[in-house]
């Protein structure tokens, strides 16, 4: 059950790690480690013996978290590296299986991972995938905010190095733990939740590369831009972001949730590609130090400034794109360490991987990835979100 293969580009060391047996798409790594850091794959509950999914949803779950352990393991790490979870389930159902596993995994109560859970539609048969990052030679140290706690055994979020990573922020009063009442005034309370778990781990707002925004309803983005805009005030400095409309949060007090990524006393410097931008106010893509968190990168012309109408061609654009950008950056396709896809349904999965594997042509030098039937605006058949490392 091995198959981890090496590659040097740029000064970066780079391991990309083929389990065939824990996958549906043996032609992906199942995981990447780029100098410290490792980014999986989409992690499901195949039975390594078989090759086939776990019969039932509890199986899955329960083979899901151990092909995680072994992952890693096979990347020369352990589950102590681990700095972020995310588990991504069909429907809410699920989510009464996820902390038996969990506790299994990381029993001490002091010394777990961040985690995430996103609800929306997976592939066929599938009930649960994990996503895991790691980083090695770092011990992890959990966070907390004064007053905030989550239901779950989970802790606000977990420092590895130099590197933090958010659990779910919501715009709940730290003196109660209650939300606040009020769209502009949750949306304050959220992004002011955020400010407060870098400082927890000795960072400033700064040092912020990546924020992914889940909204409850597209009316309150203008009021998520002002909380936005209060935290990130200057143009050219701004972490990369992506915002989604969560159907999850639709009947619930909570308006919007935070997640994000950061990295503690490395400048921030953004980076963009002529003729492809946003409407909001975002960056393409950001750097701080070496790592590389990009926004969406759609298939937007960048001679005309126009998206392509069909998935073929928007395919085709958003990784012409996604070359750019890396240029852009300093890195090249090389620096791509892992790639999230959304797509407007998995009838796209044949034409994603088309395009996928003729950028990425040598297996050795392929990114992680992970599907996501969730989050495309608009008329956007396709979406890339690129983490990487450049020199």
């Amino acid at each position: 059950m091995s198959g981890g293969s090496a590659a040097k580009e740029h000064n970066m060391s780079s391991q990309t790690i083929f389990l065939p047996r824990m996958t549906s798409e043996p032609a992906i790594p199942m995981g990447v480690r780029m100098g410290n850091a490792f980014f999986s794959s989409s992690i499901t509950g195949h039975d390594p013996a078989t090759g086939r999914l776990g019969d039932g949803a509890e199986k899955q779950f329960d083979l899901a978290f151990r092909n995680m352990s072994a992952l890693v393991t096979e990347a020369g790490l352990t589950t102590d590296n681990i700095a972020h979870v995310t588990v991504f389930i069909g429907d809410a159902s699920g989510r009464q299986l996820i902390n038996k596993p969990w506790l299994q995994i990381f029993p001490d109560e002091h010394n777990r991972p961040a985690r995430k859970t996103t609800t929306y539609p997976l592939p066929d048969g599938v009930h649960v995938q994990l996503q895991a990052l790691a980083i090695a030679e770092a011990g992890r140290q959990p966070l907390e905010i004064p007053g905030l706690a989550h239901r779950d055994p989970l802790p606000m979020g977990a420092k590895a190095g130099n590197l933090v990573f958010s659990s779910v922020i919501g715009g709940q009063d730290p003196k109660t733990n209650k939300q606040v009442a009020g769209i502009q005034q949750q949306m304050d309370q959220a992004f002011q939740n955020m400010r407060a778990l870098v400082e927890q781990a000795g960072g400033t707002t700064d040092d912020i590369g990546l924020v992914w925004v889940f909204l409850r309803d597209k009316s309150d983005q203008p009021a998520m831009i002002d909380a936005w805009l209060k935290m990130f005030p200057r143009d050219g400095d701004r972490p990369a972001r992506k915002t989604i409309m969560y159907d999850e949060l639709k009947g619930r007090e909570t308006l919007v949730q935070l997640q994000f990524t950061a990295v503690l006393g490395a400048k921030r410097r953004n980076f963009e590609i002529s003729g492809v931008g946003h409407h909001d106010p975002i960056p393409m893509g950001a750097t701080l130090g070496t790592r590389f968190y990009s926004s969406g990168i759609g298939g937007v012309d960048a001679k005309t400034g126009k998206q392509a109408e069909t998935l073929e061609r928007q395919a085709e654009l958003a990784f012409e794109n996604l070359r750019a950008l890396m240029a852009q950056a300093g890195g090249s396709l090389d620096s791509v360490a892992h790639l999230t896809i959304l797509l407007r349904d998995y009838r796209a999965h044949s034409t994603v991987m088309q395009n996928l594997l003729e950028t990425f042509p040598d297996k050795n030098k392929r990114p992680a990835c992970h599907e996501m039937a969730l989050g495309l605006p608009g008329t956007n058949l396709i979406q890339l979100h690129a983490a990487g490392i450049v020199d």
